[in-house]
């Protein structure tokens, strides 16, 4: 989360809304945006139904993953695994037409 907020200005450039979803509860979610100095929303999920919908459960977590979802609402672009946490990939694919 902390290389999404150190390049948080070229999302916001890029006419993106960048949101951290986490299974956590809200107390803790809030804590950590908190720490975090997040410039961006951290949302709780904390029964994972949006984990669920998105097929990211894993018990009582979810799988670090990021979406880049379209203003129709779709999926245009997944990043997983180590590309989940490089907001490279996610900040071109806000940059294509």
């Amino acid at each position: 989360m902390s290389a999404f907020r150190d390049r948080y200005p070229e999302a916001t450039g890029a006419d993106a809304q960048v949101l951290g979803v986490s299974m956590d509860d809200l107390e803790t979610q809030t804590r950590f945006a908190e720490s975090l100095k997040s410039p961006f929303p951290l949302l709780s999920d904390s029964d994972g139904a949006v984990a669920r919908e998105y097929g990211v459960a894993k018990g009582d977590h979810a799988e670090r993953v990021t979406f880049v979802i379209g203003r129709d609402g779709k999926v245009v672009s997944t990043f997983e695994g180590r590309e989940a946490l490089d907001p490279s990939g996610a900040l071109a694919a806000c940059k294509r037409p």
